[in-house]
């Protein structure tokens, strides 16, 4: 188990084993799918055939060593008075602009504009299946980078207030998943959600960790 945990001899291939390898579509943790605040799922809320084309976004999931060479991911909460998705916390990504040579490279741009990670320093090792996120009308990738030594992050200041590095362990903690409530555009929503460092991370965000555990779950186990 320990080998996916921290930083030891060959995890970057592991990981990058474990993307080729990860049945596709990759499955969702139903825990963390958004629902109404007395439990059910809107199913309306999730038909896609009323909205226009989804507009592409793209993040980075890194993944690399803290001090103690535990393996953490970073998560960035965004500043309270930003105009979408205030307050949140999420991983470092945004929308593909144009001038993006690819849905890769975006996530790289984003990572370097918004927590000071290096491109250069990052090994995309793979990626997970797309989130539509029915709110904005966004459908996001994540990109699964690995970076062998820690690297110093500095929040970007115009969007980003603080970095918050999850543990990898804790994908599979109980004691950090649990149910809460949120309020998405004045409509009470019921998610499961990863608490850990003061912060929730619940909707895409956490859909989209729960799908990199799942991923995980064979080279954990080994």
């Amino acid at each position: 188990m320990e080998r996916i945990l921290r930083a030891e001899t060959g995890w970057e291939q592991n990981l990058a084993d474990a993307l080729a390898r990860a049945p596709r579509p990759i499955p969702l943790d139903p825990r963390f799918i958004p629902r109404a605040a007395d439990g059910s799922v809107n199913r309306r809320r999730f038909d896609r055939t009323g909205f226009p084309p989804a507009r592409r976004a793209s993040t980075l999931l890194a993944v690399y060593p803290d001090a103690s060479g535990d393996l953490v991911i970073p998560l960035t909460v965004r500043h309270g008075d930003l105009r979408a998705h205030a307050g949140e916390v999420s991983l470092p990504g945004g929308a593909v602009d144009a001038a993006d040579a690819s849905h890769e490279a975006a996530a790289l741009r984003e990572a370097w504009e918004e927590i000071g990670l290096a491109p250069e320093t990052v090994r995309i090792v793979g990626e997970l299946d797309d989130v539509w996120i029915p709110v904005s009308n966004f459908e996001l990738r994540a990109y699964v980078g690995t970076v062998a030594a820690t690297p110093i992050l500095t929040p970007h200041d115009a969007e980003v207030t603080a970095i918050v590095e999850l543990p990898l362990r804790a994908l599979w903690d109980a004691d950090v998943i649990g149910e809460e409530e949120f309020m998405a555009r004045g409509v009470a929503i019921r998610a499961g959600a990863y608490r850990y460092g003061g912060v929730h991370v619940w909707g895409a965000t956490a859909m989209t960790l729960g799908m990199f555990a799942h991923v995980l779950e064979d080279v954990r186990a080994g």
